[in-house]
């Protein structure tokens, strides 16, 4: 359907099904324009600063809904942090605190598809309703779900920083621990690690090179912020020396954690990404020191 047509729809006040525009990438249409200011307490913003700079798929979306329609209960990609924005309309938001969504899975560890709170007595909630130019931020790991109390636009923007790439490293390993179980029975195969990789980017978004790549292209691009080279963020905010330098130390940490997987001594790296990594790794601690 194109956006005219959807349009079309919503002016429509017999709705026979509710349709919801989602995660539309609005930038796509005009690249170099910026349709939205990203707050300055969400600048740091690793995941669309390296969408951006790989001209890769941001997390930057337009949602539009109409009164009644709504999103399942869900953790957001990667475990990202999220923000969202009411341009006009208004939105209910039902949110759990990490572990609270264990106690609404079935036997089969399914979550529901919507929270019904008078069969889960014991389970710990916050519901909040966002008017019209309200912004609500969304911790790394707090499974939630939405609904459009009356016809909203808004603004939703997923991104990652130094305060919860831990929880996406973690996230990653235990998508990766999970499909390793699934398949254990081809563990011997000479292709079982290719395999493990490849389901875990289609169930997870990322497999470990992609992660590896991710955090190596944002620590090379610190160590230049740090030797005096600027970057505007989302073409606006430029980083202080303080804030390089703690970029730089949670780099270096999750690089670590990278270079003690037990994948890194596999043939899954190139021997040129491993020399990248310790490189990086060398320059930042030399940095730091």
């Amino acid at each position: 359907m194109k956006v005219k047509d959807y349009m079309l729809y919503l002016k429509n006040d017999k709705k026979e099904n509710l349709l919801y525009l989602k995660d539309w990438h609005l930038r796509r249409m005009k690249p170099d324009h910026n349709f939205y200011e990203v707050p300055r307490i969400f600048a740091s913003d690793w995941l669309n600063e390296f969408a951006m700079d790989t001209h890769d798929d941001d997390f930057m979306f337009v949602y539009i809904g109409p009164e009644n329609s709504w999103t399942p209960l869900h953790c957001d990609v990667y475990s990202s942090y999220s923000w969202s924005v009411n341009i006009i309309g208004r939105k209910k938001w039902i949110l759990f605190p990490p572990g609270e969504e264990d106690k609404l899975m079935d036997s089969f560890g399914n979550l529901p598809l919507l929270f019904n709170p008078e069969q889960s007595i014991d389970v710990k909630y916050f519901e909040i309703i966002q008017e019209r130019g309200d912004a609500i931020f969304v911790p790394s790991g707090w499974h939630h779900e939405v609904y459009n109390v009356h016809d909203t636009i808004s603004i939703n923007h997923n991104f990652i920083n130094g305060g919860n790439l831990g929880y996406l490293w973690k996230a990653l390993e235990k998508n990766l621990l999970s499909v390793e179980n699934e398949i254990e029975e081809f563990r011997d195969s000479p292709e079982f690690i290719n395999q493990c990789q490849l389901i875990l980017k289609s169930v997870f978004g990322m497999d470990y090179i992609s992660f590896m790549t991710f955090v190596m292209h944002i620590g090379n691009k610190r160590i230049r912020q740090f030797t005096g080279e600027d970057y505007l963020n989302f073409q606006k905010y430029l980083f202080g020396k303080k804030h390089v330098i703690f970029d730089l130390h949670i780099v270096l940490k999750l690089l670590y954690q990278i270079q003690q997987h037990p994948l890194f001594e596999s043939e899954c790296p190139t021997s040129t990404m491993k020399e990248n990594l310790l490189s990086i790794i060398k320059t930042i601690k030399t940095l730091l020191n």
